[in-house]
């Protein structure tokens, strides 16, 4: 899903939705984790979400058809190789007609896959010519705009590695082995049902090569008890037509045995083998987070600060300032901190610009930074607990409503503080037209600060920061 966002927003607008990044930031996790739950909300507004389940349902429906169309073709392809009985069976241009397609593209895909590291292109074109037939006709099958991308998508995430080249190898295998298994069980079918002469026939080669070919063919077969005919019953085979009861025997046990061992069998263990490559290579993927598409995305879902809000029900009462004798002589000196300030609030710029022409200068007060996350705050308190400040103004931005959080977090700056005031930043026509300075008013008289303790201007900000109540 996150893939086929990130190919959308690279040819389209960016889908910058509100809802879908404040529920990628509301995530645990790192950055990966917030982009996939971006994408999973994006991909339901716009419908990828239920186009990737039809077109997963229809990945399956089309390999089981094309499985169940292969075993008849193969059923097809013995009837024909066999023929009714009325003419003896070539052993030599039966097998090399029922495996001989079938080992050239085992040779084909093991080439495919050797070559595949110095390759470029599609990944999707590592798997096997069954097995890209397969996506091409569930492609086909869903031709919906919502699904257009799903292929490019699915390449693009596979592209690194082998991972492609496993799970369209798996369906590719899958389908040659039902394509032999049915071959194998018409070979079986035709043998138990009709009476058959088995011969060999050559023009220029010595009888000991077919001989030797057929011993060597029939050497693993015969490890597994399939019968085997000797080398008498070989060479009465080149002569005229095997009728004996027990050569027959022995040939048709030759070859459904060779058509087991080098046809059924390997295509089976491969198509387990991928099917298991697949899914750990699958289990394995990573997001290429370095890519354009995804490095915009960082600082919206991963922002260097954020607004809390308030997360706690309303207390039966704000805290008060507590005057402890521990900070009634605060040796921090004088500090200025931020809460939640807007974005054109640069701080501390917009705090010094209040000193006029020594804004240059260096401040006589120290910058105790923003305080937007937990960790930020409560560094804070362990700071000012340790090392309480004489002067501590607190800006905030006085166009925003004062939450409970928000007072909350001054009253308990103000108690580490030997004297607390706060900077009502950005106040304008506006904010005082919504009653935004009234608003703060209250809400720090109800923690016990009352109207002197705000400031109304970066001027009078810094005047108290550097000299006290002798600025007044």
């Amino acid at each position: 899903m996150a893939e086929l966002v990130r190919r959308h927003e690279e040819h389209h607008p960016p889908l910058d939705e509100a809802r879908a990044h404040a529920e990628a930031r509301a995530t645990a996790g790192d950055f990966e984790a917030r982009v996939l739950r971006r994408a999973g909300a994006l991909g339901a507004a716009a419908g990828w979400r239920e186009a990737i389940v039809r077109w997963q349902g229809r990945a399956r429906l089309v390999l089981v058809l094309a499985f169940a169309l292969a075993f008849v073709f193969g059923f097809g392809a013995a009837a024909g190789a066999l023929g009714d009985g009325a003419r003896p069976v070539n052993v030599i241009w039966t097998l090399g007609g029922l495996l001989g397609v079938h080992l050239l593209s085992l040779a084909l895909w093991l080439a495919s896959l050797m070559l595949q590291g110095r390759a470029q292109g599609d990944a999707l074109h590592h798997g096997g010519l069954l097995g890209r037939a397969w996506l091409a006709v569930t492609g086909w099958l869903d031709r919906s705009r919502e699904a257009a991308d799903l292929p490019l998508a699915l390449g693009g995430l596979l592209g690194g590695g082998r991972t492609a080249a496993w799970g369209v190898g798996a369906a590719n295998h899958a389908l040659w082995f039902g394509a032999l298994a049915g071959a194998t069980l018409g070979v079986l079918a035709l043998l138990a049902t009709r009476r058959y002469g088995f011969v060999w026939e050559t023009t220029i080669l010595p009888a000991d090569t077919f001989v030797a070919l057929s011993a060597a063919l029939g050497a693993l077969p015969g490890v597994l008890g399939f019968p085997v005919p000797d080398a008498a019953t070989v060479l009465a085979s080149g002569d005229a037509p095997m009728l004996d009861e027990a050569g027959r025997r022995a040939w048709a046990g030759w070859l459904v045995g060779a058509m087991t061992i080098y046809g059924v069998l390997p295509r089976l263990a491969l198509a387990l083998l991928c099917f298991w490559l697949w899914r750990r290579a699958t289990a394995a993927i990573v997001l290429d987070l370095g890519r354009p598409g995804y490095a915009r995305l960082r600082p919206l879902l991963m922002p260097d600060s954020e607004r809390i809000g308030v997360r706690d029900p309303e207390p039966a009462a704000m805290p008060h300032p507590q005057r402890h004798a521990t900070v009634a002589h605060g040796d921090g000196g004088a500090v200025a901190v931020a809460i939640e300030l807007g974005d054109d609030l640069a701080w501390p710029h917009a705090l010094a610009a209040g000193r006029g022409d020594a804004a240059d200068a260096a401040p006589a007060w120290e910058d105790g930074g923003r305080l937007d996350s937990r960790e930020q705050r409560r560094g804070a308190r362990a700071r000012f607990a340790a090392h309480p400040p004489v002067r501590l103004v607190v800006a905030v931005d006085a166009r925003q409503t004062p939450d409970r959080g928000s007072l909350g977090l001054i009253a308990e700056l103000a108690d580490h503080a030997q004297a607390t005031r706060v900077w009502l930043a950005g106040i304008d026509a506006a904010a005082e037209q919504a009653g935004r300075l009234r608003q703060w008013r209250e809400g720090l008289a109800g923690i016990g600060l009352d109207e002197a303790a705000a400031l109304m201007d970066a001027g009078a900000a810094c005047g108290w920061l550097e000299r006290g109540d002798e600025a007044r």
